[in-house]
């Protein structure tokens, strides 16, 4: 139990540093413009590299979604075998622990999804541009 409160401790910490870095990524001012807006015309380099860290951060992000589908699958099988048991004090304690673990996973989910839009955002303008 303490092993796996520290291991949600250490995800929650990790998915709160990648939500500020996507929050900050997203806020930096845009200096690119389309070609058609004869403005300015986008520095590639500067895509490319805003790319690679978005790519980066996907990569990470994919790593905990693998992570956190093993430990529901591990919590789902659980889950099926208390239907077939007698419920006690074991449940109770069992349940209190399926359900912090849970709030996590949706803690963690919701950021998931917020990022994963900013990534969709942006990988469309990379392609806008860059087709």
């Amino acid at each position: 139990m303490l092993k796996m409160k520290k291991i949600l401790g250490i995800l929650l910490a990790f998915c709160f540093v990648m939500s500020v870095t996507a929050a900050a990524v997203s806020a930096a001012p845009d200096n690119t413009y389309r070609k058609d807006d004869g403005k300015k015309i986008s520095d590639r380099s500067n895509w490319n590299s805003q790319k690679s860290n978005w790519d980066r951060q996907k990569s990470n992000w994919d790593r905990q979604k693998n992570d956190w589908n093993s430990q529901k699958s591990n919590w789902d099988r659980q889950k099926n075998e208390w239907k077939h048991k007698k419920h006690g004090k074991d449940y109770d304690r069992w349940n209190q622990l399926y359900l912090k673990w849970f709030s996590g996973y949706n803690k963690w989910f919701s950021g998931y999804n917020k990022w994963f839009s900013g990534y969709k955002n942006f990988d469309n303008n990379y392609h806008k541009h860059y087709r």
